[in-house]
């Protein structure tokens, strides 16, 4: 969905441009996002996301966002398999790559 925005957005952007045969000033990109989100085909796209992303949230690191609160619907038991599963990377992996990106943040600060 996130990947069907963007370059839904990105394109428009560069139509617009190749139309106009110079940069977009932040205004004109404004008035374009403005645009692009009002679209009537988003409206359900950005709700299942929106109901995705809170139910995951809830049921996967027990946060719960007061914006999404209406969001949360229960998660199929394929869901969880599909998260916590096989497919998943063991703890050990997470930790070791969570090491090294806090040891290069660390060298940056």
């Amino acid at each position: 969905m996130i990947s069907s925005y963007e370059y839904g957005f990105a394109k428009l952007l560069e139509d617009d441009f190749n139309q106009k045969k110079t940069k977009l000033s932040p205004w004109e990109v404004d008035e374009l996002f403005g645009k692009f989100e009002k679209q009537p085909h988003w409206k359900p796209l950005v709700e299942k996301a929106r109901n995705k992303m809170a139910s995951r949230d809830l049921a996967f690191r027990d946060a719960l966002h007061a914006r999404l609160k209406g969001y949360i619907t229960p998660l199929k038991p394929d869901e969880f398999e599909r998260f916590l599963g096989e497919k998943s990377k063991e703890l050990s992996e997470r930790l070791e790559e969570a090491k090294d990106v806090m040891k290069r943040l660390k060298e940056r600060g």
